[in-house]
């Protein structure tokens, strides 16, 4: 692992899962409430929504540690019109802004459902434009050719898709489990607690009081494996499922040409090549494969079977969370390995 890169690794990665899981809902919301109903479709998908701001808040705190001094992230913001970094800094604070405002407009229904959609529209362009902008650091650097190349931006945009899709499928799956479960022990009769009401205070405090009523009150709505709910869920994380793997196999593929192409080049893309000659890449794809097929079990199961509990299916699709998000931190450490410069 290049843990010299650690940070903008972790950066790298964290900041495209959340721009890819804030477009897999996009996708869901504008595809699924002319089907399903927008009632329906939040239900299911609104939950996901907060596991994106953490995770581009994390990658963000990390990305600092790669700086000596802090405070220079506001002297490189001054180059957005030359700067490939300073670009990417703005769509980064612009896309965390503009995704917390929308988590809080969607999780309260602030304003009205068109405004709120215009918003998430925004984060999703803007985040977009994060990953774009965050490619071009690498691929305009014409002194590293194993950097200078289409793999670049193909591989980022690859891993926003890949992660962001499973990420709000684990994130449907988890809801679906918990609201199971208390639909069980209220079934059965067993120790159900009330949702306590939220502490009357204001500020920070009083927002995360109420998110947290809010979100303990969406746990305990029934559901039973007949429900609309359970339906429309099935349908989202099979085509998340089923294209996770079409994106898995355009990543092998996309390896394949990069490394020929590198293997028949210059001196500094022939040695870019060699470090995909490792056991560590040979390792990074063979997680990737296992999220492959782990995903194509979950696909057949839920095709054959019907949902009575998520729980098989939950351990699966995060399973092929944790793999491929551990696949794709191994790849792009294997990305800063490929620094070769020219005429150095």
């Amino acid at each position: 692992m290049n843990l010299h890169e650690l940070p903008m690794i972790i950066f790298t990665v964290l900041a495209q899962l959340s721009v890819g899981a804030f477009v897999a809902l996009g996708v869901i919301n504008v595809l699924g409430i002319p089907r399903y109903g927008r009632d329906t479709i939040e239900r299911v998908t609104d939950p996901a929504i907060y596991a994106i701001g953490p995770t581009l808040v994390l990658g963000l705190i990390a990305s600092m540690f790669h700086m000596n001094d802090v405070s220079n992230m506001f002297n490189v913001i001054r180059n957005w019109d030359t700067s490939w970094l300073s670009r990417e800094i703005i769509f980064g604070v612009g896309f965390a802004a503009l995704g917390f405002l929308f988590a809080i407009m969607q999780w309260f229904k602030i304003g009205s459902h068109a405004v709120r959609q215009i918003i998430a529209g925004l984060a999703a362009v803007v985040g977009l434009g994060l990953i774009y902008s965050m490619s071009m650091i690498y691929y305009s650097v014409e002194t590293i050719p194993a950097w200078n190349t289409w793999a670049v931006p193909f591989q980022f945009f690859a891993t926003t898709f890949l992660l962001g899709g499973l990420a709000v499928g684990s994130a449907i799956l988890i809801h679906m489990s918990r609201r199971f479960k208390h639909t069980e022990k209220s079934t059965n009769g067993d120790e159900f607690t009330e949702v306590d009401p939220p502490i009357r205070t204001n500020g920070g405090v009083g927002l995360l009081e109420r998110t947290r009523v809010r979100a303990e009150t969406m746990t305990r709505e029934p559901i039973t494996a007949t429900s609309k709910d359970v339906k429309v869920a099935q349908s989202v994380i099979r085509w998340i499922a089923i294209t996770s793997v079409v994106i898995g196999v355009a990543i092998f593929i996309g390896y394949i040409v990069h490394i020929t192409g590198l293997a028949t080049g210059v001196a500094e893309q022939q040695l870019a090549a060699e470090q995909y000659q490792t056991a560590f890449f040979l390792v990074r794809l063979a997680l990737l494969g296992i999220a492959a097929v782990l995903l194509a079990v979950y696909t057949f199961k839920s095709a054959n079977q019907e949902f009575t509990t998520p729980k098989t299916m939950t351990v699966l699709m995060v399973s092929a969370l944790v793999l491929a998000t551990v696949s794709e931190f191994m790849g792009r450490s294997v990305h800063y390995d490929t620094l070769f410069r020219v005429g150095m």
